[in-house]
């Protein structure tokens, strides 16, 4: 049977977690009520750590130091004695098991596993055969933009339904939701491109541009039209955001990406817009790469929501016999990711260690096995505990991967492990 947790060990103060990844995911998409059985599809669990990419002579380390200081891409390290104290922890705590069972599907592999497949000209990107069926919205460059539209609800019934969607592009610029209790299951233009929409969950297929953003916005009061205790109407309690950071310039005042203007860059068009969507108290998490611009970047954009540093993470990654991936102190890379936590300004209490100061910066280790790459562990099993209520908040992922229940998604790869070729039967 499918275990009921992801998280495989965490100590009494939370500041040290061992998450399972795939497991994550495949948990987020049921409800206590309504639990998902399925499992994700995984990449075989890591034996041994990656060959060292090191320049070995001091005059190459020297060049290296050299070219990462011209370029800016100094890397931002994580506190090193929290990474070994916090690994050592669990291997005396949890031994032995750094990861559960995985399945395994070598005919099925992520989009970015077979990049000669992608169709960047179509507003409809969907494969043949056994691999991925994946439906984006179009590039910018090709003109082809569909109007945002008004939400679409698939169900607010308490039974599990089907919904066939003639074609990918009637997906694209509209808010969908699935309000009921119960997965929903749609089927686009043929009836083996199946997508499930877990229970209680809202998404945006979608660029994250400027007009995308308005209509973001006015949909997200539209179905949310009344406050909640903690939000009012339109806003969340937890946003969580995943920018693609490998394609920002390493400066703020250069282009996202080598082709787009300053104002078209997500997180600058975000940082107009979203500060709106915050509840009082509302938590922000943001992942970031090991570059300092990049962490400067993310607090730029806290800055700009009114959002003060509150956590840092570090997602250190492990092999199946947990050690870490790579050198802890690599010069051009680290085995780990982190993710800065912010709350709004204007509240003074501090729901993750109230014997601190709300001032005080925490650090928490997530240990994990990865994955396929880019995939990363769902928060909402961590997060949850630090909700104010965590039965009844509001959650918004932004350049999400996937979809979780009872959360809003938006993104151009919203419904990326959705598709039902990416999972099989959990029990047996």
């Amino acid at each position: 049977m499918q275990p009921s947790a992801s998280i495989l060990y965490q100590n009494k103060a939370r500041t040290v977690t061992l998450i399972d990844i795939p497991l994550s995911i495949s948990l987020s998409q049921g409800t206590p009520d309504h639990p998902c059985t399925d499992l994700l599809y995984s990449s075989p669990p890591l034996e041994k750590p990656h060959q060292s990419i090191e320049p070995r002579s001091k005059k190459a380390k020297q060049r290296v130091q050299e070219r990462i200081s011209d370029t800016g891409h100094a890397l931002q390290p994580f506190p090193r004695d929290l990474l070994t104290q916090g690994l050592a922890e669990i291997h005396a705590e949890h031994p032995f098991i750094f990861c559960s069972e995985r399945r395994m599907n070598h005919d099925v592999l992520p989009a970015h596993h077979n990049k000669d497949q992608v169709q960047k000209e179509t507003s409809q990107i969907v494969e043949e055969g056994t691999q991925e069926s994946e439906i984006k919205p179009p590039e910018r460059r090709t003109g082809v933009l569909r109007e945002p539209q008004g939400p679409l609800i698939l169900s607010s019934s308490a039974t599990t339904e089907e919904h066939g969607i003639p074609q990918a592009s009637d997906l694209v610029n509209k808010v969908i939701g699935n309000l009921s209790a119960r997965p929903v299951l749609i089927h686009v233009g043929h009836p083996d491109r199946k997508y499930t929409i877990p229970p209680l969950s809202i998404f945006m297929l979608s660029n994250v541009g400027h007009r995308e953003a308005s209509h973001f916005s006015k949909m997200a009061t539209k179905l949310f039209p009344e406050p909640s205790p903690s939000a009012a109407p339109g806003q969340f309690d937890f946003i969580l955001l995943d920018p693609p950071w490998e394609n920002r310039s390493v400066r703020r005042s250069k282009t996202y990406g080598s082709r787009r203007k300053a104002d078209e860059d997500p997180m600058h068009i975000l940082s107009g817009m979203l500060a709106k969507h915050m509840a009082p108290g509302a938590l922000v998490a943001c992942w970031i790469t090991n570059k300092a611009s990049v962490r400067d970047a993310a607090l730029y954009a806290f800055e700009s929501w009114g959002v003060e540093l509150v956590e840092e993470w570090a997602w250190l990654k492990i092999t199946v016999h947990g050690e870490p991936i790579c050198d802890l102190d690599g010069s051009m890379r680290r085995p780990y990711e982190s993710v800065l936590v912010g709350r709004t300004v204007d509240v003074t209490f501090d729901r993750f260690d109230e014997s601190t100061s709300p001032k005080a910066t925490t650090k928490r280790l997530i240990v994990g096995v990865p994955d396929f790459h880019s995939r990363k562990p769902c928060l909402k099993e961590i997060i949850e505990p630090m909700m104010q209520d965590s039965s009844s908040y509001r959650a918004l992922e932004i350049f999400a991967r996937n979809l979780t229940a009872g959360w809003w998604s938006w993104g151009n790869e919203v419904l990326e492990y959705q598709w039902k070729g990416h999972w099989t039967e959990g029990h047996g």
